[in-house]
C-alpha cells in the first residue's frame, strides 16, 4: 500500500503561496493520478491529518480523485465516514492507544453504523504527531508497545464480527528491519507502516 502525504502537497504549484489550499487540492488530484500510473494496479492511500485546516475538503478531494483509502491521525477522525460517503474509499484511523481506538469505534458505530477498514497503531518510536505526552516519551523504555498492540488487535474483533469484515492492524514506529517486522507480525499484526526508513533513498525528495 503506497501512501501519499497531503501535508502542503501543492508546494510545486505556481500559486502555492498566494492560494495554498487551492494549490493543495489541485496537487492531490495530480499526485494520485501520477502514482496511479506508476503503481500499475497497486493500492494507493493518502495520509491526511485531522488537525489540517479544511480537513473535510482534503478528504473529499482525495475521494474525488479515486483514492483507495484515507488514513488519518493527528487528532480523532470522528466524522471521516461522512466525508467518504457514497464512495468506494476505505477509511483508517491512526491511534496510539486502545482508548483512542475505542472512542473512534464507538463514535463511528453510533453516528455512521460502520467500523474502520484498517487500523494503524503508532508506538512511541513513530515520527509525526504522537498521542504520547512528552514526559512519557522521556522514559520511552517504560512504554510496553507490545501490550498496546495486542490490546488493539483484541479490541477490534467484536467489530469484525458485527460488520462481517476483516479489520487489519498495521503496527508503526521503530519498524526498521526484517527482525522488527517479524516481531510485530508474531504478535498478531497484519502489516507494518514504515516511513523514516525511506527518507535516505534516492527517490525521496528530502534535501540531501
Amino acid at each position: 500500500l503506497g501512501v501519499i502525504s497531503t501535508a502542503q502537497i501543492g508546494w510545486r504549484e505556481p500559486d502555492f503561496y498566494e492560494k495554498p489550499f487551492e494549490a493543495n487540492f489541485r496537487a492531490i488530484e495530480k499526485e494520485i493520478k501520477k502514482a496511479r500510473e506508476l503503481a500499475k494496479g497497486g493500492v494507493l492511500g493518502v495520509n491526511i491529518m485531522v488537525a489540517t485546516q479544511r480537513y473535510e475538503e482534503y478528504v473529499k478531494s482525495a475521494v474525488k480523485a479515486g483514492i483507495d483509502i484515507v488514513i488519518s491521525g493527528a487528532g480523532l477522525p470522528i466524522d471521516l465516514p461522512k466525508y467518504v460517503e457514497g464512495s468506494k474509499t476505505k477509511i483508517a484511523p491512526i491511534v496510539s492507544s486502545l482508548k483512542s481506538l475505542t472512542v473512534i469505534c464507538r463514535m463511528w458505530e453510533r453516528k455512521y453504523q460502520t467500523a474502520p477498514d484498517l487500523v494503524v497503531i503508532e508506538g512511541p518510536k513513530a515520527g509525526g504527531h504522537l498521542g504520547f505526552q512528552e514526559s512519557v516519551l522521556e522514559n520511552i523504555e517504560n512504554i510496553d508497545f507490545d501490550a498496546i498492540l495486542c490490546g488493539v488487535i483484541d479490541s477490534k474483533k467484536p467489530y469484525e464480527e458485527k460488520y462481517t469484515k476483516k479489520i487489519p492492524v498495521a503496527a508503526a514506529g521503530g519498524i526498521f528491519d526484517r527482525q522488527d517486522i517479524d516481531h510485530v507480525l508474531s504478535l498478531g499484526a497484519d502489516a507494518v507502516q514504515i516511513a523514516s526508513r525511506f527518507v535516505v533513498t534516492k527517490e525521496c525528495d528530502a534535501s540531501d
